[in-house]
């Protein structure tokens, strides 16, 4: 089963990546492998290989490269990249990394994760605590691509492959014309093994109400989130969303007037899509609550009520990822009251 995340458009990115200018850097080595009690978490660097392959004369090693890749490859190029059906992609593949803006945002990839070992080092004690806390669960085939601000993470069935040039940090100058003020900061490096480890979560453990209200949506994005803090035991759920310490304050001292006012207007168990979108979603803040509130704050409504119903029920992050559609009986049992 293929799942994207952060979908973008790859054509407004290459209109505007023809306005950077960048600097190109050496190559490295194209895997990174770790051992954490136990558990081997390798990062293949499909990014760095790719180019190589396109310049392949060699039929017999240029074949040995899909195979390695399969099913990554084929799906990379047609539906990320939009190349059609040909078997070997190498005309659309020459093309596309020989296009100036691409080639600019390849090298400035390479460029900042050439040297940069902390997000590897994240990324696979992240995986290897998620083995420890989900046992019954299983370690994905993890890869990196490039994919001109098209796709972010991808998944595919057992595996994971994360756009690093979504990572080039806030202050990046495409990001100022690609993303709005609030977006930048979700596109640091340091937030790699965050979103890799939630939408691995939500891979195995997929949103599954059947009628789908406020509530239901905001417990299970609660549940994420609770599982996050439990992998990450050195971040808060203020830094796994993304909040700055001002955002924190203000949740913590309007939380009880923000659950009043999501009781008073009767949104808890409203199933109106965009509303649901307008309290989970990014966005400068919620705007049917009040403008000085954060965006997403649903999911952080919803980590209150899960963190108070855990640690009632002394259950662990994968037995609450595990149960039913419930969040009637958790909201209940939670005795939450904002």
């Amino acid at each position: 089963m293929m799942r994207f995340h952060k979908l973008n458009s790859y054509a407004m990115a290459i209109c505007l990546l023809c306005a950077l200018v960048v600097a190109c850097n050496g190559r490295a080595s194209t895997a990174q492998t770790s051992v954490i009690d136990s558990c081997t978490v390798t990062i293949e660097r499909f990014d760095r290989e790719l180019p190589a392959y396109a310049q392949e004369s060699d039929t017999a090693a240029a074949a040995v490269f899909r195979e390695k890749y399969d099913p990554f490859f084929p799906i990379y190029c047609r539906q990320i990249l939009g190349l059609g059906d040909a078997p070997a992609f190498k005309e659309g593949l020459h093309m596309f990394l020989t296009h100036e803006a691409i080639a600019k945002l390849y090298a400035d990839t390479e460029s900042q994760f050439a040297n940069d070992t902390t997000w590897t080092t994240d990324l696979q004690q992240a995986f290897a605590r998620y083995s420890q806390q989900f046992p019954q669960g299983t370690l994905p085939r993890l890869l990196t691509h490039v994919s001109g601000l098209n796709q972010s993470i991808i998944t595919i069935d057992s595996l994971l492959s994360i756009s690093l040039d979504c990572y080039l940090g806030a202050g990046y100058p495409l990001y100022e014309q690609r993303y709005y003020i609030y977006e930048r900061p979700l596109h640091e490096s340091n937030r790699i093994a965050y979103d890799a480890l939630e939408v691995w979560l939500r891979t195995c453990y997929p949103y599954q109400s059947k009628r789908n209200a406020l509530l239901d949506r905001m417990v299970y994005e609660g549940k994420i989130l609770y599982a996050l803090t439990s992998i990450f035991s050195q971040a808060d759920v203020y830094r796994l969303l993304g909040y700055t310490d001002e955002q924190a304050q203000w949740c913590q001292t309007n939380e009880a007037e923000i659950w009043r006012q999501i009781i008073a207007r009767k949104h808890l168990f409203n199933t109106e899509s965009m509303l649901i979108h307008k309290y989970i979603e990014p966005a400068p803040f919620v705007a049917d609550l009040n403008q000085d509130s954060p965006g997403r704050l649903g999911r952080w409504i919803g980590y209150q009520i899960v963190e108070r119903y855990a640690r009632a029920k002394k259950m662990s992050a994968a037995e609450l990822l595990a149960t039913p559609d419930n969040a009637g009986e958790i909201l209940t049992e939670s005795k939450y009251n904002g």
